[in-house]
């Protein structure tokens, strides 16, 4: 019980740290919906096939420009903020009160989620508005409430484990884009990967992106009428949030290497 009254209080402490960065704050949200404008506005008149019928791109484009939302405001957002602070003394600080190591991380991911998922209201409902693509509603619905909680959180706690192999804040940048940019681009994010190899997708669907994006797409096909969970997708989404709660848990880092 007092493991998460004190990660309470951490969320709100997240909380205010994120409102006196304004910058940051402002360019959480403007990036997703400057890619969601730019991919949408190409390729505005072009229409897919997807399972079900023929709808517009920017129903596709939607759900992964949400995707790289997601995983920018968690992922990288939280292994980023991490380094700063650890690099300013400021971890090492926080390592010399009675505040346990299960509570701070537990607050970080869960304000990342909060975050995360009013991104995900921004983002959804300026498409939805701007470019009339319907937003998932009845089955859909609790398969995608859920997918955007678990991604989030999964994200957000794979943003903290990767902080034991980051020595420093220099080196942040590198490591975090050189170990999300590649995953982004093979699990159907940033493009439709139907006509990739079959051994391209297979290990794409072996980390959290793939499953996440496919189930955020399924949410968006207004062709499906039934509930749309897929446990194995979802599996792989938890099995990933359990392993960088271990990670986490087990070898952060408070102090920048040398």
């Amino acid at each position: 019980m007092r493991i998460l009254k004190l990660a309470l209080r951490q969320i709100l402490y997240e909380n205010k740290a994120f409102r006196r960065n304004p910058v940051a704050a402002f360019f959480t949200f403007a990036f997703p919906l400057l890619f969601l404008f730019i991919f949408s506005i190409v390729f505005s008149d072009r229409e897919i096939e997807i399972d079900g019928g023929i709808v517009s791109l920017a129903s596709v484009y939607i759900p992964m420009i949400t995707v790289f939302a997601v995983v920018g405001s968690s992922y990288t957002g939280v292994a980023m903020q991490l380094s700063i602070a650890r690099d300013g003394g400021v971890l090492k600080r926080i390592k010399g009160t009675p505040l346990p190591i299960i509570s701070f991380i537990l607050g970080k991911i869960c304000h990342s989620t909060l975050i995360s998922a009013l991104l995900v209201l921004v983002v959804t409902g300026t498409g939805s508005f701007i470019f009339d693509v319907p937003m998932p509603s009845g089955n859909a619905m609790p398969a995608y409430i859920l997918t955007l909680l678990l991604g989030a959180a999964t994200f957000s706690c794979l943003g903290v484990a990767i902080i034991s192999l980051i020595p420093s804040a220099d080196a942040a940048p590198a490591i975090v884009n050189a170990s999300i940019l590649p995953l982004l681009f093979i699990s159907d994010v940033f493009v439709p990967t139907d006509n990739a190899p079959m051994w391209l997708n297979m290990f794409a669907q072996c980390f959290p992106i793939r499953p996440f994006s496919l189930e955020l797409q399924e949410a968006f096909n207004p062709f499906n009428t039934g509930i749309t969970f897929n446990i194995i997708n979802l599996g792989i989404i938890s099995a990933w949030l359990i392993a960088g709660l271990l990670i986490s848990t087990k070898f952060f880092s408070w102090e920048p290497r040398t």
